[in-house]
């Protein structure tokens, strides 16, 4: 079981996959502050390197002493562990299924062409291909949405019991314009999820830093950034 106290701590960079885990953490009133990790090689961040082996985003330490990483996975743990469980579907529930099924359908069809639109440099040097390959994860991506809409069926939630690790994850992704600009009349329904999302008061100010409007990342129960101390 995940505690409730005292600090989570999250590595996140603003604008990053760890929008997903850092609107959870807010809506879940826990504790948590974050942290910056230095990724200069020459300033090696020991910790975030034990949390993160890869050198990505978002990473986690918990109280305890435990890491993780992967956003997809970390959503999973924390969801799963806090003590009232209300962003999770239960383990006996008959949706449990489903619920695994889409959070990792995020991580292995929807994050890939994500990362190729934001990144064709990692597949090739050659500029004309680099379009192409955004051309082709665009058209991937549209298909995409079109089977995540039809998932949510005019409602603001995937599941019926309120918003889940699935809606935090996808809500990561459609907060991109390159993802979702003008996407609205297309998919009306995660249009609808998304504006829940993003016009619950608590998750207002975690978009705002995360899109660059202000300079202070939010971190709840007033806890200072590690960069602060």
């Amino acid at each position: 079981m995940v505690s409730d106290s005292p600090v989570i701590q999250l590595y996140a960079f603003p604008d990053t996959y760890s929008i997903g885990v850092h609107l959870l953490l807010e809506e879940a009133a826990v504790p948590y502050r974050i942290v910056n990790p230095k990724l200069d090689p020459s300033q090696t961040d020991e910790a975030f390197y034990r949390a993160s082996p890869h050198g990505r985003v978002p990473a986690i330490i918990m109280p305890d002493g435990t890491t993780l990483c992967e956003s997809g996975a970390i959503l999973l743990h924390l969801a799963d562990g806090f003590s009232a469980q209300q962003f999770t579907v239960a383990a006996d529930s008959a949706d449990r299924g489903r619920y695994l099924q889409w959070l990792f359908y995020l991580s292995s069809t929807l994050q890939p062409e994500v990362m190729i639109i934001f990144h064709p440099e990692y597949y090739s040097d050659d500029r004309t291909i680099q379009a192409e390959l955004t051309a082709s994860a665009q058209t991937r991506l549209r298909q995409v949405l079109t089977v995540l809409e039809k998932q949510y069926q005019n409602r603001s939630w995937m599941f019926a019991k309120g918003p889940t690790a699935v809606d935090f994850a996808l809500a990561n992704v459609l907060l991109w314009p390159e993802c979702f600009s003008d996407a609205s009349k297309r998919y009306p329904s995660l249009a609808l999820m998304l504006d829940a999302i993003s016009g619950r008061s608590s998750l207002k100010r975690i978009i705002q830093w995360h899109r660059g409007e202000t300079d202070v990342p939010p971190q709840n129960h007033k806890f200072k950034s590690l960069e602060q101390e």
